[in-house]
């Protein structure tokens, strides 16, 4: 676990890339031909960044 001096902050940022992913994974099921695969990993990253589940922050 990594300390840090704001952890909602920390929080945040990573929520937002969490979401950039699950967008990335979405127009990649449109592009490529593993659409079921993009999709469950947009599913996932979608439903870590909904929890904001991250073992490596730690909060107070």
């Amino acid at each position: 676990m990594f300390r840090v001096r704001d952890p909602d902050r920390a929080l945040k940022t990573v929520r937002l890339l969490r979401y950039g992913m699950s967008l990335l994974f979405l127009v990649l099921a449109v592009v490529r031909p593993e659409t079921w695969l993009f999709l469950g990993l947009a599913l996932f990253a979608f439903l870590m960044a909904q929890t904001g589940y991250c073992p490596l922050v730690r909060r107070p």
